[in-house]
């Protein structure tokens, strides 16, 4: 096979095979994320409330785009690489970030569809390097791999997640500047639980929405952080080798290796409600809290702060889960997630938001943030670990039903009541649970033979 002379690759394909190489890289990957993410997760946070309708369907077309790159990302990254994965898909995030300047549906749509369609490309180009170091330095360090890559995927979601408090505390200070005395807020009938869309809600009026320059301050800082990402990726990240590169395989069996998996291996469709679930709950705090508990009671300028309490908790839960999982295990932490989980989408069922309950704006977000900081790592090394010898397909499969999950929240937000979203999301915690519950006692009955690490 001939050597990929992608234009953008940088540098030789070189595998870093001591611990200062996968070093760098890892917080390569870690700076990577908190700048692109400070910006995305900001944003996120604030398109159902600061552009309501339109600002959900972009999330919804931004992650439809991930399901559909999640199926071609084997065959992008068979081409460019790794690293020049994560640089394209860098620029398509700067891109869509600039369609906020003028949220059109003719601008804001087409600018979320380009950073969908690189956004699977972006998450799974992440899955192989941090598989691919993990399973270095478990070599070089003569340890488990399955502890290494839990310990490595813990501070990736570390610093992915501390984005949260980052993005949100740039948005809560630059709107506090630009709000008015005191937005209006619900009544407490329509907040909460009994939240539909459709209902006359205060943010939608255009006097309780900040000022068009403060918004374009917001962005101008958000972009700033997507193009510093870029940078970080050009010039700090250090290309690794993998099978796109050095394997025998042409772009079409790169291509089908994702749906092949799917189709051929039970585990891997045993975990699509898992990865769908990993979507979904998290919609439910960045659409339907945010919007339906927070905006509607308290206003929008309070969304970020509430936000940052889910950021400070999943930050510090992240790392704990990759340490907690080598003496717990996965599965005692799967079902304190699932507990935890369950006891707050009923707390959000029968909770009535009040302003003078303010804790609660701010426990349930820090609380839920736990349970997702155990989902988003012990997923990623499930996965690492299930499938160790074809990690491309297998993330790009939990990628793109994530994605899924994603989409489908996003597209029934404006359509469906809060307490029918809220069972529809416990329902899929409960069959997601039996199906991973299923999994892992059959790779325990059967472990997975690691192939040697090519040095």
């Amino acid at each position: 096979m001939e050597e990929n002379t992608s234009l953008l690759v940088l540098e030789d394909m070189v595998t870093p095979t001591t611990k200062g190489k996968i070093y760098i890289n890892l917080t390569a990957i870690c700076l990577i994320w908190v700048f692109a993410f400070t910006a995305y997760s900001g944003l996120q946070n604030l398109e159902s409330s600061l552009n309501p309708d339109i600002g959900v369907y972009s999330l919804a077309v931004i992650t439809a785009g991930g399901l559909v790159s999640c199926i071609l990302a084997p065959t992008v990254i068979y081409y460019i690489g790794p690293k020049g994965a994560l640089i394209l898909s860098s620029i398509c995030l700067s891109i869509f970030i600039a369609t906020n300047y003028y949220p059109e549906t003719y601008i804001l749509l087409p600018g979320a569809a380009i950073y969908g369609l690189s956004s699977g490309i972006l998450w799974t180009a992440q899955g192989v390097y941090i598989s691919t170091i993990s399973q270095q330095y478990a070599a070089v360090v003569c340890d488990s791999f399955d502890s290494v890559l839990s310990r490595f995927f813990g501070i990736f979601c570390m610093a992915f997640q501390s984005t949260q408090i980052w993005g949100n505390l740039v948005s809560s200070v630059i709107l506090q500047t630009g709000q008015s005395e005191k937005n209006s807020t619900g009544s407490m009938e329509t907040c909460g639980a009994n939240f539909c869309p459709g209902m006359a809600k205060p943010t939608d009026d255009a006097s309780d929405k900040p000022d068009t320059e403060v918004v374009d301050v917001l962005i101008s800082v958000y972009l700033s952080c997507s193009i510093f990402s870029l940078l970080i990726t050009i010039f700090l990240l250090r290309p690794i080798a993998s099978r796109y590169n050095s394997d025998v395989m042409s772009s079409r069996t790169a291509f089908l290796a994702t749906l092949k998996l799917l189709l051929t291996n039970s585990n891997m469709a045993l975990l699509v409600p898992l990865a769908m679930y990993s979507g979904m709950e998290q919609v439910v705090l960045y659409a339907e809290f945010t919007r339906a508990y927070v905006a509607c009671e308290l206003g929008l300028e309070w969304v970020g702060y509430a936000m940052i309490c889910f950021g400070l908790a999943n930050t510090a839960a992240s790392p704990l889960n990759g340490v907690l999982a080598k003496w717990l295990g996965r599965s005692t932490l799967y079902i304190f997630a699932t507990l935890l989980n369950a006891g707050f989408l009923t707390v959000l069922l029968f909770w009535t938001p009040r302003d003078h309950d303010m804790a609660l704006f701010f426990i349930i977000p820090g609380a839920w943030a736990i349970g997702d900081a155990i989902w988003q790592t012990q997923n990623s090394a499930l996965i690492g670990y299930a499938f160790p010898e074809n990690p491309e397909a297998a993330f790009a499969n939990l990628r793109m039903f994530e994605a899924l999950g994603f989409s489908v929240a996003y597209l029934y937000s404006n359509s469906l009541c809060v307490n029918v979203k809220l069972y529809m999301v416990g329902g899929l915690l409960l069959v997601s649970v039996i199906l991973v519950t299923f999994v892992e006692i059959r790779l325990r009955k059967a472990p997975p033979k690691y192939r040697k690490v090519d040095q």
